[in-house]
Order: structure tokens, then sequence, then C-alpha cells
């Protein structure tokens, strides 16, 4: 069966989800595909009984129809990595406790798209009667029926787009999060090329996008630099953790203020998360390093070295000269 085939290969699949940008125009269609889909993502805030219907609309780029199986599941976030996604195996589907699969339904199981024109597939969401607080989510996409009957040679960039819903019911949800660990990837730099490295966790019933800023100083207390923490508005969905890199490059060791950046350097990281009340949650922390321009510094002792060893030379000549 061709549900039986997928379940080998749906382990596997993981597509780019900036969960923060769900309502902005962002395809998760593959090239290969040429298959397009409106509307990309959607959040939904429903209650408990409530029901929604609406549409997705597919559309074929190429010149040949195909014909697609429509599936439906949920996702979670592939581990450590915000601002990513994973469909879920049915078996998972079955088991996630935030997974809204079971709420939808749609018109069709199949679809045929045809070149250069639109599909559309209606969709009903129908929240249970005893949904708790909280966010859940669903996917529904395609995958070529020719793919998905010879799944032992497909690959993942075979599925079609899908629509993503973050699913919200009830109201003032809980937004919580722990900032777990925040370091330089070295302790020694010889340029200024620093990578830092934020492990925060989700405790909340919400997806949260978190943003803020790192603010290096030198030993002097001055400010050398200001970098925008997250500046890729990568999310991460209730109950997960995950490592955000943030990258400091600079070719002069003069800030702009004409503050120098060698020597010892604190970094200190500030960021909020929370949407619904942003200044009520602020979390930081600090880390140092070092940076070390050892090799112009060894071609500064050497010059001072050699100039050092001229002078005594010239000194020692000099002598000479005046004993004879």
């Amino acid at each position: 069966m061709i549900f039986t085939r997928l379940r080998q290969y749906i382990g596997v699949v993981s597509f780019s989800i900036l969960l923060s940008l769900i309502c902005v125009s962002h395809s998760f269609a593959q090239s290969d595909l040429s298959i397009g889909v409106a509307p990309t993502s959607k959040i939904l805030k429903m209650s408990p009984g409530e029901t929604y219907t609406d549409e997705i609309v597919f559309w074929n780029l190429t010149q040949k129809a195909d014909t697609y199986k429509v599936f439906i599941s949920g996702f979670e976030q592939i581990e450590n990595q915000p601002g990513t996604a994973i469909i879920l195996t049915p078996e998972d589907d079955v088991l996630s406790t935030y997974s809204a699969s079971k709420w939808v339904t749609v018109q069709k199981d199949t679809l045929v798209l045809e070149p250069n024109k639109n599909t559309k597939l209606g969709y009903t969401i129908t929240v249970p009667d005893d949904a708790t607080k909280g966010e859940f989510n669903v996917e529904i996409f395609l995958i070529s029926q020719s793919d998905a009957q010879q799944m032992t040679t497909a690959t993942f960039s075979n599925l079609a787009a899908g629509t993503p819903f973050l699913i919200q019911i009830g109201e003032d949800f809980a937004e919580n999060a722990e900032l777990l660990g925040f370091i330089t990837d070295k302790k020694i730099y010889e340029k200024i090329n620093v990578d830092f490295f934020t492990r925060i966790k989700n405790l909340g019933d919400t997806h949260i996008t978190p943003t803020g800023e790192i603010v290096v100083e030198n030993i002097f207390k001055q400010e050398v630099a200001r970098i925008p923490f997250n500046k890729n508005s990568q999310s991460l969905l209730r109950d997960t953790t995950g490592n955000f890199e943030d990258y400091w490059d600079q070719l002069s060791y003069l800030s702009p203020n004409n503050a120098i950046a060698l020597g010892p350097l604190k970094a200190r990281l500030i960021l909020t998360y929370r949407n619904f009340q942003p200044g009520f949650a602020v979390l930081d922390a600090q880390t140092s390093f070092w940076i070390i321009p050892w090799k112009i510094l060894i071609a500064i002792l050497a010059a001072i070295l050699l100039a050092i060893i001229i002078r005594i030379s010239k000194k020692k000549s000099k002598k000479k000269n005046e004993i004879h």
C-alpha cells in the first residue's frame, strides 16, 4: 500500500518552517516539483467544539498533468534545531500530544493537477469539545501518486507543497522559556569571527520566537559590538529545545565608536520571547573570550626586536670606531 511505503520515508523528511513568519508567504514546495500552494502556512485561533472550513489552492507549473495523494499529519521540530520541522510517522502521529491530524477532513483523497491550472482542495477542521488549551499543529500535503508507488527510489524532494497549520486553542497562553546556555565556540580568537551559541527550552504551551541582542564590551567597559540575536526569527515549537547560532564578524579591531576590540572581551545576551507581555520575560547571560591577533603581535615584537638589535649593533660599531 502507498501509506505503508510512505511510512519508511516519512520519518526523515524535513522542511524549513519559520514559524514566526508563518503568516508571511513562504513556500514549502520543492524546486524539482514545480508545484505552488496557497496559503503557504496558517495560524488559527479556535475554541473547543468550533469548526473551520476553507480551501487550499495548488497549481502545477509544469506542462505535464499528474495525480497526487493527499496526506494529513502532525509535525514536530527537528531536535535542537529551531525554525525546522519534520513530518511525523503514522505511528508517532497517533501518539503525538500536539498533533491535530484527527481534527482534519478533506474533500478528496487524490488531486489531479493540470498544467498551469489552479486546483482547490476543501478541508474542515473540527476541534473536539474536550480539547485542552494550547497550540496544536497539522499539515495537509501532497505526494505524487507515481512517486508514492515507486517509493524505493523516491526521495522527499519529491514531496509536493503543503500547508502547515498552527491551531491555538483558548486564550492567555503560557509563554515560558529557560535559557540553558550561552557560550562562544572558542575562548581565544586571532580575528573577529566569533560564533555565539545559545540554548533555549520552550516550557510554554505555544511556539515562541526569542529576539534580542548580544552586547560585547572590552576591558575598559566600552561597547565594541551589538549583534542581533536570532536575526532570522527562528521559532521553537511548544515543549522543545533549540540551539541558536549568531555570528560576529568584523575586519577592524576598532569599533565604529573607536573602541578597541582586543584582549579580554565580555558578551552579554539580553533577549525576550513573549508576544503577549514582552516586557515581563527577559532572559540574560554572559560569557567571556579573548581576541589576540598573535601573528600581528609577533610581527610587531619581531620588528621591535630587530630595531633594538640594529640600535645595539650601531652603538657597538660607534664605540669601536671611537676606540680606534
